[in-house]
C-alpha cells in the first residue's frame, strides 16, 4: 500500500473515530490510539514509519501554534508563575529524579541515557491536554495553567533531552554548561519566534495596505507562520518548539487587530479543519507506532518491561502530585504580593492540575529520535528499552489519568467558574450599547424617509439584543424562548429559498454559476442565523 492510500485511510479513520467519540463516553485521544492500534493490523499500516524529524516538522508546529494562538493571553500572564514552575521546575525535577531512579533500577542503563529518558517523559502533551480539558467544565485558571504548561514544557523537556542524549553519545557532560545553554536556547528560541511572527504580521499588513487583502493569500501566510518559526530556530540552533510558542502568542495577541473580517472567518475555518485532522492523525500514528514498538517482545521481556513501566509511571504521577501542592502554596505563604495578585488556590483544583499530567505524541517522537549509535559508532545504550518505557508511560497516563479525570472532577464537585461567560455577557452589553448610541446619532442626521426607516428598524434590533443580554434570569429565559421561535421561522424561510433554488437549477432555468452565487448568499444568511443563536450575537 502506497503512502497516498495510507494517508487517505488515516484521514478516513480520523473521521470515523471522531464520529464514534460523539456516542462513546471515552476521551477521544484514547479512542484514536485504539483506532491506530487496530489499523496497524491491516496490510500496509503496520509498516508505517515516520522519521521523528519529519513528524516534528509536519505535526508539532501547527498544533502548538493553534493552541498557543487560542490560549487567553491575559489569563496566561496572570498564571505565569505556576505555569513556569510546572514547565521548568517540574521538568527539571522529573528529569533528574527519573534519571537517577532508572539508573539505580537498571544499572546497565548509563546515567546520561537514564536522564534522557527522564527528559523525554517530563513534558505533558499539549494536544492530549487540550483534547481532554475541552470537554470538561473546570475553572478557567485550571485550564489556562494546564494549556500554558503543556505549551512551554515541550520546549524545556526537549532541550533537556538533547543535552542528555549528547552526553550519552559523547560521554561528556557539564551541569554548568548545560544550564547556561538551556536558558540560551529557550530564551533565544522564544525571541526568534516573536520576531518571525512580527515580520509575517508586517507582511500581511503591507499586503492589506496595497489592496492585496485576499483571504486566501493571508490565510496561507498564517499557515506558514509556525513552520517559518520552527525552521528559523532550527537554522539558528535555538529552541524550535519554544520559537513556535512565541510566534503563536504574538500572532494570537495581534492578528485580531491587523486582519479584516473575511480573512478572520476564512482563516478560522481552515485552522479548525487543520487542527481536527492533525490532532486525529497524531494519535492514530501514535497507536500504529505503539504496536510496532511492542510487537517484538517476548513474554519474559514483556513482564519485566511491565514492571519497570509501572514503577516509572507511578514515579512520574507521584512526582507531579508532590510538586503541584508546594508550588501552589509556598509562594503564597512567602509573598504577600503574590497572594494579592493570584488569590487563593483550592486544593481540589490543585489536585486536578496534578492529575492532568498526560503524555502523548511529543514524548514518543522524542524517544524515536534517539540516535542509533554513539560518537564512537557503538549502539546507543538502552535505546530500545527507552522507547518502550516512554511508550508505556504514554499508555498508562492516557488510560489512567485521562479516563479517571472526569470521575475525579465529579467526585470533587468541581465546577466551571463562569468567568468567560460573565465577561462575554458584559462585552455583548457594552458593544450593543455602543451600536445603539451610533444609530441614535445617525437617526438624528437622517435626511430621507428610507434612511430613517432602516435606521429605526436596525435600532430596534439592537435594543432587543441589549434587552436579552441585560435581562434577569427569568426574563432572559422567556426572551431566549421567543428568540428560538423567531430563529425557527427565519430558518424555515431560508430552507424554502434553498429548495426553490435547487428546483430552478434542476429545471435548467439557471446555470451552475448563478446557482453557486445565490447559494453562497443563502448559506451566509443561514450561518448568521445559526451563529446568532449559538453565540448570542
Amino acid at each position: 500500500m502506497g503512502i497516498i492510500e495510507i494517508t487517505l485511510g488515516l484521514l478516513l479513520a480520523v473521521a470515523a473515530v471522531a464520529a464514534l467519540g460523539k456516542w462513546v463516553p471515552i476521551p477521544l485521544p484514547i479512542l484514536l490510539v485504539a483506532g491506530g492500534i487496530a489499523l496497524s493490523y491491516l496490510p500496509g499500516f503496520g509498516e508505517l514509519r515516520i522519521e521523528p524529524d519529519v513528524f516534528f516538522l509536519l505535526f508539532i508546529p501547527p498544533l502548538l501554534f493553534a493552541d498557543g494562538w487560542l490560549i487567553p493571553k491575559r489569563d496566561l500572564m496572570r498564571s505565569l508563575r505556576p505555569v513556569l514552575l510546572l514547565a521548568f521546575g517540574l521538568v527539571f525535577l522529573t528529569t533528574v529524579v527519573v534519571g537517577y531512579m532508572m539508573h539505580w533500577l537498571i544499572p546497565s542503563l548509563p546515567l546520561a541515557a537514564a536522564l534522557a529518558l527522564g527528559a523525554v517523559i517530563s513534558p505533558t502533551d499539549a494536544v492530549s491536554v487540550s483534547a481532554i480539558t475541552s470537554r470538561l467544565k473546570v475553572p478557567s485558571r485550571v485550564t489556562t495553567i494546564l494549556k500554558g504548561e503543556s505549551l512551554i514544557n515541550d520546549a524545556s523537556g526537549l532541550v533537556a533531552f538533547k543535552f542528555a542524549v549528547a552526553a550519552a553519545a559523547t560521554g561528556a557532560f557539564s551541569w554548568s554548561d548545560a544550564t547556561v545553554q538551556f536558558f540560551v536556547q529557550s530564551g533565544g528560541g522564544f525571541a526568534l519566534g516573536l520576531a518571525v511572527a512580527w515580520l509575517i504580521g508586517r507582511l500581511r499588513l503591507g499586503l492589506t495596505r496595497f489592496c492585496l487583502d485576499d483571504p486566501l493569500i493571508l490565510t496561507v501566510l498564517s499557515l506558514l507562520t509556525p513552520f517559518a518559526a520552527y525552521l528559523a530556530a532550527e537554522a539558528a540552533h535555538v529552541g524550535s518548539i519554544l520559537a513556535v510558542v512565541g510566534a503563536a502568542l504574538y500572532a494570537g495577541a495581534h492578528d485580531g487587530r491587523i486582519i479584516d473580517a473575511p480573512t478572520r472567518a476564512h482563516s478560522w475555518e481552515v485552522w479548525r479543519m487543520l487542527q481536527f485532522a492533525f490532532n486525529g492523525l497524531v494519535f492514530l500514528i501514535l497507536g500504529v507506532q505503539l504496536h510496532s514498538v511492542v510487537a517484538g517482545l517476548s513474554r519474559a521481556a514483556a513482564i519485566e518491561l511491565a514492571g519497570y513501566a509501572l514503577i516509572l509511571s507511578a514515579a512520574v504521577i507521584a512526582l507531579r502530585l508532590a510538586w503541584v501542592f508546594p508550588a501552589a502554596y509556598l509562594p503564597l505563604l512567602l509573598s504577600k504580593r503574590t497572594r494579592d495578585r493570584e488569590g487563593a488556590y483550592r486544593p481540589r483544583n490543585v489536585f486536578v492540575v496534578g492529575w492532568s499530567g498526560v503524555r502523548g505524541s511529543v514524548t514518543l517522537a522524542a524517544a524515536l529520535s534517539i540516535p542509533l549509535t554513539t560518537a564512537t559508532g557503538a549502539p546507543f545504550p538502552g535505546r530500545d528499552l527507552m522507547i518502550l518505557l516512554a511508550a508505556s508511560v504514554i499508555v498508562v497516563t492516557l488510560l489512567l489519568n485521562a479516563t479517571t479525570l472526569p470521575l475525579f472532577i465529579r467526585l470533587l464537585k468541581i465546577r466551571g467558574d463562569g468567568v468567560a461567560a460573565r465577561e462575554e455577557r458584559a462585552a455583548r452589553i457594552a458593544t450593543a450599547q455602543a451600536g445603539i448610541t451610533a444609530l441614535r446619532q445617525r437617526l438624528t442626521q437622517a435626511t430621507h424617509a428610507d434612511e430613517t426607516r432602516f435606521t429605526q428598524a436596525l435600532l430596534t434590533q439592537y435594543e432587543h439584543r441589549l434587552q436579552r443580554h441585560s435581562a434577569n434570569a427569568d426574563r432572559r429565559q422567556h426572551l431566549d424562548t421567543q428568540h428560538d421561535t423567531h430563529r425557527d421561522i427565519w430558518l424555515d424561510a431560508v430552507k424554502a429559498e434553498r429548495k426553490e433554488l435547487m428546483e430552478m437549477r434542476k429545471a435548467d432555468v439557471i446555470n451552475d454559476e448563478v446557482m453557486r452565487v445565490l447559494q453562497a448568499d443563502i448559506d451566509l444568511e443561514e450561518t448568521l442565523i445559526v451563529g446568532a443563536t449559538r453565540h448570542e450575537l
